[in-house]
């Protein structure tokens, strides 16, 4: 009997050690496993508020006018000169698309390379003026975006293909052609070999032949948002160009074929095959950088599609062409002075010239064998690309619901700089790229999580809630920051199971550490296994290196805020996935 205390602690005693070995983040090797532990586990452990907007209080919310809202174009690097008082100077300053004026990469500076050589030549005027260009790195279309605002004005603009100079006739934007290229490029499929080879059986590879086996549901793929990148536009355009039949008679793409059940039904089949969509292609490309395996094939330019083939995992990628050029056309503007045009007109005959155009040869560009043959889709009207841009937001989910929680630092370094009146100011203009019917969740966090909204379809009055919520928050508190991303996963993870076809994301906006609570050894196994893809923003000094790492567990990307730039990205993401 004496000894029956001791037997009955050490059967405890094995008994919670069993238990703690079999419920460590190490045993968590599925998404029933992961719901296991951060259920019994973690959120046990976290301390969570609510502050629910009711639905009277919702209903009291007045939405007000939001206006659109576009970047700064001096936001945007700069490179070879800069504005002048000289009057001995004119200077002209281009926007220009970010492939080629990249000045943190070799392969996509190639505009860069030539401004600086013909800046050192200080060619004059007729008049002897001295001629300086500065080349502002702006993609595409936010630099389509930001003259259709008229928020910029420079005396040049080259984006990588004609179609956003279309869009912005259609704003009523007058334009001057300069020169009809700078330089050769296309649109492109880059596909894995192995898939190149099934496709090549019984026949050459063509962009039909591609189209037919991802609608048969043969190959996944990735691609970009069509409003800022120029490939995935280029390709939005020939997918619905090809759905109406004009790849057989040629004749342009009309606004109302886009209400057509044949381009609905082909578009709708398409885009149940998208493995992802990411708001630039440079996203897309470092996750396939980070897993090959990711993707079987995804929509890029030729030029980076050439750079990217000297990484050894993809030295024998493949490729397959379609759409118009995508040849950097040059415009200049109504509101230039006659010395600016001569001086773009100086700078274009530079650019083109053969030593320049033999630069561009060596970092990736090419006239290729599809350039030359001419046989491209006709050029669509900036309408019609409208229509198009539109059609792809309201049915790019193909079907499927999309979940987001917003999970949103509001700690007392938030106070620095009006970082969290940013938020609240971007939130709201961001909120009018929800598809009604998806559902957006909101929980903030400081000392510990609070909870503001619960997952629900949108519609109006959640978009008042919505509203309500954000004038609520106040910057005060630590930084618990994996607490909050534990009660977002596990809102998250409770809708899959009875919605397993939904598309589930976690967006994640913080400017520090994490300072209590929750660390990130604790949770990262559960992120594994959520089959949530989580977006962390980093907004301040913040832990970079486990932000990556987060975004590496779930196949994203860390994106950079700062107060100027944060309702841009926001109304990207949510352009891109709600």
């Amino acid at each position: 009997m004496k000894n029956l205390p001791f037997k009955f602690c050490l059967a405890i005693g094995l008994c919670l050690t069993f238990l703690s070995i079999c419920t460590t983040p190490s045993s968590i090797n599925s998404f029933e496993s992961a719901d296991r532990y951060l259920s019994q586990h973690l959120l046990p452990s976290i301390e969570l508020d609510s502050q629910l907007v009711s639905d009277t209080a919702a209903y009291n919310v007045v939405i007000p006018p939001l206006a659109d809202s576009v970047p700064d174009p001096n936001s945007f690097p700069l490179y070879g000169a800069k504005p002048s008082n000289d009057p001995n100077i004119v200077y002209v300053e281009i926007y220009s698309s970010a492939e080629k004026a990249n000045g943190e990469r070799q392969d996509e500076r190639w505009l860069i390379d030539v401004v600086e050589k013909f800046n050192q030549q200080r060619q004059r005027l007729k008049f002897g003026e001295v001629i300086q260009v500065g080349i502002r790195n702006i993609p595409s279309g936010l630099g389509a975006q930001i003259l259709a605002a008229r928020k910029g004005k420079p005396a040049g603009y080259t984006p990588a293909t004609a179609l956003w100079l279309e869009l912005l006739k259609a704003e009523g934007l007058p334009l001057q052609a300069i020169a009809p290229a700078l330089v050769s490029n296309q649109a492109i499929f880059a596909i894995q070999p192995q898939v190149y080879q099934q496709l090549a059986k019984g026949g050459g590879v063509t962009f039909d032949r591609l189209m037919d086996a991802i609608l048969a549901d043969k190959i996944q793929i990735g691609y970009s948002n069509p409003y800022i990148g120029s490939s995935a536009l280029n390709f939005l355009h020939t997918l619905l160009w090809r759905s109406a039949g004009h790849a057989q008679d040629g004749k342009p793409l009309t606004i109302a074929e886009l209400e057509s059940s044949q381009v609905n039904s082909v578009f709708s089949t398409f885009q149940k095959q998208i493995a992802l969509t990411t708001p630039t292609y440079l996203d897309l490309k470092q996750i396939w950088i980070r897993d090959p395996q990711k993707f079987q094939a995804i929509v890029m330019a030729y030029q980076s599609y050439v750079n990217l083939k000297k990484q050894p995992e993809f030295a024998q990628l493949a490729y397959i062409p379609f759409g118009v050029p995508e040849n950097s056309p040059l415009v200049g503007f109504d509101w230039n002075t006659a010395s600016e045009r001569e001086a773009l007109e100086k700078f274009a005959a530079f650019a083109t010239s053969t030593p320049m155009q033999q630069l561009a040869q060596q970092q990736g560009y090419e006239k290729t064998e599809y350039l030359q043959r001419s046989q491209f889709p006709p050029l669509p009207s900036g309408e019609v690309l409208k229509a198009a841009q539109s059609f792809w937001k309201q049915r790019k989910d193909g079907g499927h619901t999309v979940y987001m929680e917003l999970i949103v630092d509001t700690s007392g370094s938030m106070e620095q700089n009006n970082r969290l009146q940013a938020v609240q100011k971007a939130l709201r203009f961001a909120s009018q790229q929800i598809n009604r019917g998806n559902q957006i969740g909101l929980v903030t966090f400081s000392d510990r999580p609070t909870r503001r909204i619960t997952l629900a379809p949108f519609n109006e009055l959640e978009q008042k809630r919505l509203f309500a919520a954000i004038d609520q928050l106040r910057p005060d508190g630590e930084t618990a920051l994996y607490d909050g991303l534990a009660v977002g996963l596990a809102d998250l993870m409770e809708k899959q199971k009875t919605d397993p076809k939904g598309r589930f994301y976690l967006l994640l906006l913080t400017d520090g550490e994490r300072t209590n609570g929750l660390d990130f050894g604790q949770i990262k196994d559960v992120i594994k296994h959520s089959r949530v893809r989580v977006y962390p923003i980093a907004y301040g000094k913040v832990n970079q290196q486990e932000l990556e790492a987060i975004a590496a567990i779930r196949e994203g990307s860390v994106y950079q805020g700062t107060p100027e730039k944060i309702q841009v990205l926001l109304k990207d993401l949510f352009q891109t996935n709600l």
